[in-house]
């Protein structure tokens, strides 16, 4: 038997453009059970991998429902946007540095993203997927600021499956609740860390070198990863003024801390394979690496001036933010991270469905091949 993992990347609002790619794998396989046999992922991946793993038996009501959730959602639904809830935070910030001479982790409150994830989504169905084998594993990814450390939180259909620890990398079975979910998409500086067992997890793309470890140690034999970057193609533009402003910084920053290191990830897994097929059929058979299929969907154009188009259409207070870090004018990469909202979703929605079923034949191959 093949086994097919999904991994699901982060990147905040842009996990709307996987909603989309993933109706258009519904819409090609047409397949009632879910096509995967281990779902991974980081950040807000991981919120869309519950959405899956709780339908597991139902993919097509899977992505609709995704593609619901992500079609309607707005910023009030993750974050407290009223300019009284930022003033507090604030406020707050300030009499944590004056007493005890520190900064909070966090900008802003995401107490409602609690009560949206408890609503929408059945947590105990994410955990019976595994119990009732719908599914063979689930791996939501985080970070540990204490230790330093990825943390792949995971289930496994098999109580004899060993964990993997690597030094920066290590694994820990548990039973998926919400909170393992909260803490992977933690996104720093702006989303507070979850607290699980006294230590504090932050998002899931924190310190991540190898985002498919997971999927290989699970035997996958096939991955297909949906990222949330196109990929850059000829002369970057040339910023005109003398400066470059924060935002643009920050949203660099962020950029890279989720996508970078999964492109990395893919070049060196391509790598090996090329290097196992010149191998000899005995040298082969020795040898502890197997030849993993990758397939990477990922949007066709720049996200950030989508993002960037949609610029008064987030919170009041929020644009406040993002214009003294100086977002009003560039920096759509940060905006597009925080835009929840519908107007902006929907044309990621519709960008994953149209990239995905312009490669149809791809994806037809990738599964039944």
């Amino acid at each position: 038997m093949t086994k097919i993992a999904l991994y699901l990347a982060g990147g905040g609002a842009r996990g709307a453009y996987q909603a989309g790619a993933l109706k258009a794998i519904s819409t090609i396989l047409n397949s009632k059970k879910i096509p995967f046999h281990m779902l991974t992922g980081a950040s807000v991946g991981s919120i869309n991998t519950a959405v899956l793993a709780e339908n597991a038996l139902d993919f097509p009501a899977a992505t609709n429902k995704l593609s619901e959730l992500w079609g309607e959602i707005t910023c009030k639904q993750i974050f407290k946007t009223s300019y009284y809830a930022f003033s507090k935070t604030y406020m707050r910030n300030m009499k944590t540095l004056f007493f005890r001479q520190r900064l909070l982790g966090h900008i802003l409150d995401t107490s409602p993203l609690r009560g949206y994830l408890n609503t929408n989504i059945n947590f105990q169905n994410v955990e019976a997927a595994i119990k009732k084998q719908h599914l063979e594993t689930i791996e939501i990814i985080s970070n540990c600021y204490e230790t330093q450390k990825t943390i792949s939180f995971y289930q496994h259909h098999s109580e004899h499956f060993k964990d993997w620890n690597f030094p920066l990398h290590v694994s820990q079975r548990v039973n998926l609740e919400m909170e393992y979910f909260l803490a992977s998409t933690a996104l720093p500086l702006f989303f507070p860390p979850s607290k699980i067992d006294g230590f504090h997890y932050g998002d899931g793309h924190l310190g991540l070198e190898a985002p498919l470890r997971g999927a290989i140690h699970c035997q996958a034999d096939k991955i297909l990863v949906i990222g949330n970057r196109q990929l850059k193609k000829g002369e970057p533009e040339k910023i005109k003024d003398s400066d470059i402003d924060f935002s643009r910084v920050l949203g660099g920053m962020i950029n890279g801390l989720f996508l970078d290191n999964l492109d990395r990830d893919i070049e060196m897994i391509n790598h090996m394979n090329n290097i196992s097929c010149l191998l000899p059929p005995e040298k082969k058979q020795q040898s502890p690496w197997r030849t993993v299929d990758i397939l990477h969907l990922r949007p066709s154009v720049d996200i950030a001036p989508i993002a960037q188009s949609h610029y008064y259409g987030i919170p009041f207070f929020l644009r406040l933010l993002l214009n003294f870090l100086g977002a009003k004018r560039h920096s759509g990469d940060l905006l597009s991270f925080l835009l929840f909202e519908k107007e902006f979703t929907r044309e990621l929605i519709k960008l994953g469905y149209n990239d995905t079923m312009a490669m149809q034949d791809t994806i037809s191959t990738f599964f039944d091949g």
